[in-house]
C-alpha cells in the first residue's frame, strides 16, 4: 500500500516537473540546457501520465461498459423468453389442430376433448388424470386416445375430473390385431415391464409369423376401443426352447411423458 502511494508521488512530481519546464523556462542558454537534461525525463512522464490518464478513464467507463453489458444481456433474456413462448404457442397450436383433425375423423363417435392436469405418483404414467368428467357427458369406460394413438380408458371419474388407466397400466389389456399379418392377440399391462414405457403381447398365435417392428392397431373387440385405432409396435420377442411364442414386448405408440391434450370417446353419435 505505501509502495503504491509512493509510486503515485513520484509520478505526479515528476508530471508537475514537466510542466513547469514547459510552462516556466524562457529560451536562452540555461532553459535550453534545463531542457535538454530534463527532456528524457520530461518524455517518460508523458508517457506515464498518458498511460495513468487512459487507465483513469478506462476505469470511468467499466462502470458504462458494466451498465451496457447488464441491459444487453437482460435484453437477449427478453428476446429468449419471447421465442421460448412463442415456440411452445406454437407447438400446442399443432398439436390442438392435430387433436381436431383426429375428432374430425371420428365418425360416428361422439367425443370431448381434455387436457392431462397430473400424473400417477408413482411417476411410471400407468395413470393419468383429465380435466372432464361427468358434467361433460364422460363416463367410467369410456376410451382416451390422441392423434398418436390409444392411451386408456377412464376407471375413475368425477364431476369435472376424470382418471385414465393407460395402457402400461397392468391391469389393462385390450384386444388388438397385427396390421402386416392380420393375427390377433391381447396388449396388456406388466409389472415388469410398465416402469420402462412398455407393456407386453399376449394370446399370440402359435402360427403368427411376427417379427419386430410389426404394428398393432385395436381389433375393435370389447366395445371400448373402437377398431383401426394405432397402439404400438412389437420391440422384442419371448419364446421357449421351443421355439414357441411367450410373449412380445410392446412400445406404445404415444409418450406417455408428453401428454397434454387428449380426446375421449363418449359414446356413438346419435
Amino acid at each position: 500500500m505505501k509502495k503504491g502511494k509512493f509510486i503515485a508521488a513520484v509520478v505526479t512530481a515528476g508530471v508537475l516537473l514537466c510542466i513547469v519546464i514547459t510552462h516556466f523556462t524562457g529560451s536562452n542558454p540555461i532553459a535550453n540546457a534545463v531542457k535538454t537534461v530534463f527532456a528524457p525525463v520530461e518524455n517518460g512522464f508523458a508517457y506515464i501520465a498518458d498511460k495513468v490518464s487512459g487507465t483513469v478513464r478506462f476505469l470511468w467507463e467499466m462502470d458504462s461498459y458494466k451498465d451496457e453489458n447488464e441491459e444487453l444481456i437482460r435484453q437477449i433474456n427478453e428476446l429468449n423468453r419471447e421465442t421460448r413462448d412463442a415456440s411452445q404457442l406454437r407447438e400446442g397450436n399443432e398439436r390442438l389442430q392435430e387433436l381436431l383433425e383426429l375428432k374430425n375423423n371420428m365418425d360416428g363417435y361422439s367425443t370431448v376433448a381434455a387436457s392431462v392436469i397430473a400424473y400417477s405418483k408413482n411417476n411410471w404414467y400407468d395413470t393419468i388424470e383429465i380435466n372432464k368428467g361427468l358434467m361433460h357427458g364422460l363416463d367410467v369406460g369410456n376410451a382416451v386416445i390422441t392423434p398418436d394413438g390409444v392411451v386408456g380408458k377412464i376407471t375413475d371419474i368425477g364431476l369435472n375430473w376424470a382418471t385414465v388407466s393407460t395402457l402400461l397400466n397392468p391391469d389393462n389389456a385390450m384386444g388388438v390385431r397385427i396390421g402386416r399379418t392380420g393375427d390377433a392377440a391381447v396388449v396388456e399391462g406388466d409389472e415388469e415391464l410398465y416402469s420402462q414405457n412398455y407393456c407386453k403381447m399376449t394370446f399370440i398365435d402359435k402360427d403368427a409369423g411376427i417379427i419386430i417392428g410389426d404394428l398393432l392397431e385395436t381389433s375393435g373387440s370389447g366395445g371400448i376401443y373402437p377398431a383401426g385405432l394405432f397402439v404400438g409396435a412389437i420391440r422384442e420377442i419371448d419364446s421357449d426352447n421351443t421355439g414357441m411364442l411367450n410373449y412380445a414386448t410392446v412400445e406404445p405408440s404415444v409418450d406417455f411423458s408428453r401428454l397434454y391434450e387428449v380426446l375421449v370417446i363418449n359414446g356413438v353419435s346419435q
